[in-house]
């Protein structure tokens, strides 16, 4: 990443959200593998209109912005890919298959571990891009500052 000055800034908010991001990449796939731990579940929000997102029609219109899912006894077909999951969840005793992509995620938690995850709500229809992350450019470090003369 450049600036009007062809210097380079790291971006570290981008760097701490994919982080984040792989923290849930590899949880999920985890649990794909080798199933719920005793007492962990998820609770999963995502945001609605975020590009790529599949789920029924009724649960859009029940759901409009955000939904939140909860990964817990009744799940199936836990799959996980570099870019999203998909998973089979019961509504109303019909079974549903849902996919969501990671950059949709709002919100990740498993209350038993009492960890917590807040990511930035991207706007509908886009993917991270700098001009978002780098808004607060108090917390970009630009490496000339400590280059010797």
């Amino acid at each position: 990443m450049t600036d009007s000055k062809n210097n380079l800034l790291i971006n570290y908010n981008l760097l701490t959200i994919n982080a984040m991001r792989n923290v849930v990449i590899n949880v999920l796939k985890d649990v794909a593998n080798n199933g719920l731990p005793k007492n962990h579940h998820f609770y999963i929000t995502f945001d609605t209109n975020y590009k790529n997102i599949e789920i029924p029609n009724i649960l859009k219109k029940k759901y409009p912005n955000e939904m939140t899912i909860v990964i817990e006894n009744s799940f199936w077909e836990l799959l996980v890919k570099d870019n999203y999951f998909s998973i089979i969840l019961s509504f109303d005793n019909i079974k549903t298959t849902l996919v969501v992509p990671f950059e949709s995620i709002i919100l990740f938690s498993d209350p038993y571990a009492n960890f917590h995850l807040k990511f930035p709500k991207l706007e509908y229809n886009k993917e991270i891009n700098n001009k978002e992350l780098f808004n607060d450019r108090k917390n970009i470090i630009n490496m000339t500052d400590f280059k010797k003369g």
